[in-house]
């Protein structure tokens, strides 16, 4: 029916049937692995829209882009990119930079809206838990009276000034979605005017939505796959932006998550990494990880992020018996300072840090450590920076992820924390925490030498040298000889190391 000016839909059990105009379309997606996950699910209901994927921009009618939120250096990513698309293209924008700004871009139907409120050129999204209205220009807010169950609707650039400079800079961006309302992006495009087929139920759930004939995978040989078992975040910690990007944590059924892996599996992926926030918070994690290890075709299973105050001993029991499930593990402790912890509200101290990667290293089967850990967070002193370096000997990490801190808005750290150490003392502390990750990573590559191990094919370079890594997540390269001759991208090999650098091995296939 018809509102004032603006159409309501009701989209529990609605379907649209159009003829496609087959569009092209292309994504490109910034930075982390559970974006390459929302990827896919864009992709999936495009694809379902009769829309048609292609790889390259100069192939496509629309540009999307699929950001990050994490650090500023993220989003600053986006508009040096936007300047290398041709103006011929239309550009779409989602992921979580645009969630996290569009989360306080609300207002109560019926609520009077500011004067200089204007038509943009693209739509805003349903914010409802059940959707009424989708892609209302301005125009149409203006038109809204109140309704009885005063649902919230999401508005575009005219409440929030990253989007109006950015549609006002360039002309061709046509739209802004959150990944949560990709499940309405057939309405969305019903209102921009293209002709859409679509003939699957609509839905307002994010998590029921399971890309088919779509893989996820970040890599070059795409047999990787990326699934999601939950999003969003609890937890809080000071600094991140997530719970703000992503909203409070939702975790998917168990049943959705085998069949999406069944799905990839048969279309020809070897791995796939379970992804999450806080991947072993999920209360069914472990049953998760033991129904997907069943799974035919399946050759490694990952998992990131998890959390060591959530891991049980039956988990890490599954590292030492279970030959699928990789023997590498990734968790970001961040600091190895009680104060910073305590400021960073991660909940957990550095002496369970210490403990937990004692129940690492008892394991049978050799585990690698990687982590994350964020330098210069405000009030760091020189004590607290030591107690970092010294959890990092204690662990031998095999790699650190250094992060800048940087301010995220509305995060408890951006309002109470000043940031005030001087860049000449940050430099210092990334100078020493990189010499004794390179010094250290020397150190435990060298202990591979003459180790049999599984390597995944990730590229094969011009000079024909294989590139790679292995299942403890460690670079590898094959130099060519007669034995790489018949290897193919994305094939899985056991190899022996012959000689280690910093960061990287290098091996021979065992054929």
């Amino acid at each position: 029916m018809v509102y004032g000016n603006a159409t309501f839909l009701n989209t529990r059990n609605y379907s649209i049937l159009y003829w496609s105009q087959m569009m092209k379309f292309t994504v490109i997606t910034l930075w982390c692995q559970m974006n390459y996950a929302d990827t896919a699910r864009v992709k999936s209901v495009l694809k379902n829209c009769w829309f048609t994927p292609v790889e390259t921009v100069e192939e496509a009618d629309i540009v999307i882009f699929d950001t990050c939120s994490v650090r500023q250096k993220s989003e600053d990513k986006v508009t040096g990119k936007l300047k290398e698309i041709p103006l011929d293209k239309k550009v779409w924008i989602t992921g979580c930079m645009i969630q996290h700004n569009m989360r306080n871009q609300k207002i109560m139907t019926g609520k009077k809206l500011p004067e200089n409120l204007k038509t943009g050129n693209f739509w805003g999204v349903v914010l409802t838990k059940e959707p009424k209205i989708v892609g209302l220009t301005s125009e149409e807010v203006k038109n809204l009276k109140k309704s009885d169950k005063g649902e919230l609707v999401g508005i575009n650039h005219s409440f929030n000034p990253l989007f109006h400079n950015l549609s006002q800079k360039w002309k061709n961006i046509e739209l802004f979605f959150r990944i949560d309302d990709t499940g309405f992006l057939p309405l969305m495009l019903q209102k921009l005017g293209y002709e859409v087929r679509y003939d699957r139920e609509l839905t307002n759930e994010y998590s029921t939505i399971v890309p088919e004939g779509i893989n996820s995978s970040m890599n070059a040989h795409n047999k990787t796959a990326y699934i999601p078992i939950s999003t969003g975040c609890n937890q809080f910690c000071a600094y991140c932006i997530v719970p703000f990007a992503r909203g409070l944590e939702r975790w998917f059924p168990v049943e959705q998550i085998v069949k999406e892996a069944k799905i990839h599996l048969a279309n020809g992926v070897k791995e796939i990494v379970l992804l999450g926030q806080i991947v072993n918070k999920h209360p069914d994690f472990l049953t998760i990880v033991k129904e997907v290890l069943k799974l035919e075709g399946l050759e490694w299973l990952r998992y990131t992020s998890p959390y060591p105050t959530y891991y049980s001993d039956e988990l890490l029991a599954l590292h030492e018996t279970e030959t699928k499930l990789c023997p590498h593990i990734h968790i970001p402790f961040q600091s190895g300072s009680n104060a910073v912890l305590k400021k960073m509200f991660r909940g957990y101290s550095a002496e369970q840090c210490y403990t937990f990667i004692d129940k690492i290293r008892s394991l049978k089967r050799p585990i690698s450590i990687t982590t994350d850990i964020i330098l210069w967070f405000p009030w760091e002193t020189e004590e607290d920076f030591q107690e970092t370096l010294k959890l990092t000997e204690y662990a031998r990490f095999d790699m650190i992820y250094m992060w800048i801190y940087s301010n995220r808005p509305g995060t408890f750290a951006d309002r109470k924390y000043p940031d005030e150490i001087p860049y000449k003392v940050k430099h210092q502390r990334r100078s020493q925490l990189n010499d004794m990750l390179y010094r250290i990573s020397d150190e435990n590559n060298q202990l591979e030498v003459w180790v049999e191990r599984t390597m995944i094919v990730n590229e094969i370079t011009k000079d024909w040298d294989i590139l790679g890594y292995t299942d403890n997540m460690k670079q590898i390269i094959l130099k060519s000889s007669p034995k790489t001759a018949n290897l193919e991208i994305w094939m899985l090999l056991p190899v022996r190391i012959t000689k280690w650098m910093v960061f990287k091995l290098e091996g021979e296939p065992l054929l």
